[in-house]
């Protein structure tokens, strides 16, 4: 999930410059997800349902699931345990990517 730390609901209620920093950080998730899952595309989405906040959601998944399979990865019916070492190395990834500490 790419998170905007600043208030805001919508993608359009960004500044040019916000919106342009916020594509550029969602490029990095995405492109360090799908290298890490080795996921062959990335669903993108955004709600803001139960959190009114602006904030991106990115599920690595493969070019071979139908729609029925990604949309029970979206509703969390099919999840995988919690891999603090994937956690780790995505988030250095994406330290590096970014040119961030961790």
């Amino acid at each position: 999930m790419v998170i905007w730390k600043a208030h805001v609901e919508n993608y359009s209620d960004l500044s040019e410059d916000d919106a342009a920093q916020l594509s550029r950080l969602h490029h990095a998730a995405e492109k360090t997800l799908l290298a890490a899952t080795g996921a062959d595309r990335a669903v993108l989405m955004k709600l803001g349902i139960m959190t009114p906040h602006l904030h991106l959601h990115i599920y690595p998944v493969s070019a071979e699931l139908d729609r029925t399979a990604v949309m029970a990865i979206i509703a969390a019916e099919t999840r995988e345990a919690r891999d603090e070492e994937f956690i780790r190395e995505v988030r250095a990834a994406l330290a590096r990517l970014t040119n961030r500490t961790e």
